[in-house]
C-alpha cells in the first residue's frame, strides 16, 4: 500500500507553472547565449553567478511585463527563481526530493507520478509533475549528457551516477512502452560502526559483537539481503572494525558508496567507468578486482557481485586475502550462496558446478542476511548463517544467530571460526548461557 505523501514539498499555483515555463524558455537561450553548453558540464562559481543574473533579469522582466499587460504576477517568485536554477545545474522540480536527507529513492513513472521512499516508506509526491513527457525526457538527457552518457532511439536504457553519489537510472521509448521512467537512488548511510546499528536497533549487542571479532580474526563473511535492506550499510560497518595498523584495505564498488577510505588508514577506493559516447572507455568491477590483487591487499572488498566478478572473488579469499567481505542479492543464506556459485559459473572458465559450489563452500564462513518490513521501512539482520561444508552437492550450515519473536538471538551453537579468533588473539566471549564445550 502506497502511504499519503508528506506535505514537505509545496505544489505549484498554477500560473506560476504557466509563466515559469516560459521564463524558462527565455532563460535557456540566455545561458546558451552567455555560457554556451560546454561551460555547464563543470560549472564553478563564476558559471552560477551567472546564471542567477540570467534567472533574476528574465524574473524581472516577466514582473514588468505583467504590470503592462495586466496579467497576473508571480505569486512565489522565490520559488520559481529557485526550480529556474535547478533545471539549469540540478534536477528541476525533483531537486528538492534529491536534497531532502530523509528521501532515498526518488520514483518518476511518467510526466504525473512521482514518488518517493522515505523512511523505507513508500508515498507519492502530489504537486510536483511535468508538464509532458517531453519536458521530463530533455531533463533526464541533460543530467545524462553532463555525465558523458547519450540517452536517445540507439540507447534507451542509461545509468548514470549525479554528483552526489545518487544513481539514476531512466529508460525510454522504444525500450519503454509509453513513458519516461527515471529511478534515482540515493545513498543515505545512517550508521558507520556496529554500535550505531545496534543503537538503530537493526542488529543486537551480542551480535554485534560477535561480527566485530569475526572481522578482526579475518572471517570471510557475505551480506545478503533484497533491494533496500541496508547492505552497503552494514558492510561499512563491517569495515569499520578492521582496526590494525597493517591491514591495506582495497574496495571495488559500482557507484562509490562506502566510506571506509576516509576511516582506515591504509585503504584505496576503485570504483567503475562505463563506456563514454563513442563506446569505449570502460573498466567494470572484474577488472578492478583484478587489478586489486596487484595492490597488495590483506583484504579486498566489494560493494557488491552481481557477475563474473564471483569468480575473482572467490579466488582472492581463497588466495591469502582472508577477511574480505562483499555483498549480494538474496532473499535467504541459503538463495545467497547457491546465487554466488551461479554467477561464479559466468567467468567462462570452465569449471564444474559442483567444483564451484566447494569453492564456495570452503571460502564464505558466515553469511548475514537483511531484511526489511515493508509496512514500517524498519531494515534489521534477521540472521547469521555459518557455512560448514557441502553435502550431495548442496551447500550445508546452521544459524548462529537468528529472529525469535522478533529479536535476534543466539542460537547456542558455538560457531566453528571461534577457533581462528583465538588464533588472532582476538578476545570473544560466548554469549551468556552457552558454554564452549563441543567446539571442534
Amino acid at each position: 500500500m502506497v502511504a499519503a505523501a508528506e506535505p514537505s514539498i509545496a505544489a505549484l499555483h498554477a500560473s506560476d507553472r504557466a509563466a515559469e515555463r516560459l521564463i524558462r524558455e527565455r532563460v535557456a537561450e540566455a545561458v546558451s547565449r552567455s555560457l554556451g553548453d560546454g561551460r555547464l558540464l563543470a560549472p564553478g562559481t563564476q558559471e552560477e553567478e551567472r546564471v542567477r543574473a540570467i534567472i533574476d533579469e528574465e524574473v524581472a522582466a516577466h514582473e514588468r511585463r505583467a504590470v503592462t499587460t495586466n496579467t497576473p504576477l508571480l505569486l512565489d517568485a522565490d520559488a520559481v527563481r529557485r526550480r529556474l536554477f535547478d533545471s539549469v545545474f540540478g534536477l528541476g522540480i525533483l531537486q528538492p526530493l534529491l536534497a531532502d536527507p530523509r528521501v532515498e529513492e526518488i520514483i518518476v513513472n511518467g510526466p504525473l507520478r512521482v514518488f518517493t521512499i522515505r523512511d523505507g516508506r513508500k508515498a507519492q509526491v502530489h504537486g510536483v509533475y511535468f508538464e509532458n513527457d517531453d519536458e521530463l525526457r530533455q531533463l533526464v538527457k541533460r543530467i545524462v549528457s553532463s555525465a558523458g552518457r547519450r540517452l536517445d532511439e540507439a540507447s534507451p536504457m542509461v545509468d548514470v551516477r549525479l554528483q552526489d553519489g545518487s544513481r539514476l537510472n531512466a529508460v525510454i521509448t522504444p525500450a519503454s512502452t509509453r513513458w519516461t521512467s527515471v529511478t534515482i537512488r540515493k545513498f543515505v548511510l545512517r550508521a558507520h560502526s556496529l554500535d550505531q546499528l545496534v543503537e538503530l536497533g537493526a542488529l543486537s549487542s551480542a551480535a554485534a559483537e560477535f561480527l566485530d571479532a569475526a572481522v578482526q580474526a579475518g572471517v570471510n563473511i557475505l551480506v545478503s539481503g533484497p533491494t533496500g535492506s541496508g547492505k552497503t550499510t552494514l558492510l561499512n560497518a563491517l569495515g569499520a572494525s578492521i582496526v590494525e595498523l597493517d591491514e591495506r584495505v582495497v574496495t571495488v564498488e559500482e557507484v562509490p558508496e562506502l566510506m571506509l577510505d576516509r576511516r582506515l588508514p591504509d585503504c584505496v577506493a576503485l570504483q567503475v567507468r562505463n563506456k563514454n559516447v563513442e563506446g569505449i572507455g570502460e573498466i567494470t568491477i572484474r577488472d578492478l578486482v583484478r587489478n586489486a590483487l596487484r595492490m597488495r591487499p590483506t583484504r579486498i572488498i566489494v560493494g557488491e557481485v552481481r557477475g563474473a566478478e564471483a569468480l575473482d572473488m572467490l579466488l582472492a579469499m581463497n588466495t591469502g586475502h582472508e577477511g574480505s567481505l562483499t555483498t549480494i542479492h538474496g532473499n535467504s543464506p541459503r538463495d545467497a550462496l547457491d546465487r554466488l556459485a551461479t554467477l561464479a559459473m559466468m567467468a567462462g572458465e570452465r569449471l564444474a558446478s559442483e567444483e564451484l559450489v566447494r569453492m564456495v563452500s570452503r571460502t564464505i564462513e558466515l553469511v548475514v542476511q537483511l531484511r526489511v518490513t515493508a509496512r514500517t521501512g524498519q531494515r534489521r539482520v534477521a540472521s547469521i548463517f555459518e557455512v560448514t561444508g557441502v553435502d550431495s552437492g548442496i551447500i550445508t550450515g546452521h544459524e548462529i544467530f537468528g529472529l525469535d519473536h522478533g529479536r535476534l538471538m543466539w542460537k547456542g551453537r558455538p560457531p566453528r571460526c571461534m577457533d581462528k579468533m583465538a588464533a588472532h588473539g582476538i578476545e570473544y566471549a560466548l554469549p551468556v548461557g552457552v558454554s564452549a564445550e563441543g567446539l571442534a
